[in-house]
């Protein structure tokens, strides 16, 4: 599976990103973006079906897929609006089902922290149990560099 690098910042500032053209898909990819979630349907449609479409425009040979890590969020969303998310275990359960050996995780979490943790996690343990042949899980929105701290006068 080629090393992919796509952020949200990425995906925010176009201009700052360029396609590999060199990526060549072998195996049966899917790309799944994993985030909180909302209950509001513009929100949704603004973030994550945003990310959505603009992923799938730069990589049409990649199934693209969502999930929310907030089973709270997943269970209001099913309960008063009638729509079903899947969370990050149920997703990769799902596309294992469908054939894919190779997943591409983008957490969407901005700040690298507990939640984004938690998801690495789950993603680690069910691609490892689903038997996909490669994963790999892209950073949070935004990497921290180590840094001296500095003195502002």
């Amino acid at each position: 599976m080629p090393l992919l690098r796509l952020s949200l910042l990425a995906c925010l500032f176009p201009n700052n990103f360029e396609r590999d053209d060199a990526l060549e898909k072998t195996e049966k990819t899917a790309f799944l973006m994993v985030g909180i979630g909302s209950t509001y349907q513009e929100a949704r449609r603004l973030a994550m079906n945003g990310m959505d479409h603009r992923i799938r425009a730069e990589f049409p040979d990649y199934e693209v897929r969502q999930a929310f890590a907030s089973r709270a969020l997943i269970e209001k969303l099913a309960e008063h609006d009638g729509i079903q998310v899947d969370n990050e275990k149920q997703a990769l359960e799902r596309l294992r089902q469908e054939g894919f050996t190779e997943v591409i995780v983008q957490p969407f979490q901005i700040f690298a922290g507990e939640e984004y943790e938690a998801i690495r996690k789950i993603v680690r343990l069910h691609a490892a149990e689903n038997g996909f042949g490669k994963t790999e899980i892209l950073p949070c929105v935004t990497v921290w560099v180590k840094q001296e701290p500095q003195i502002i006068n």
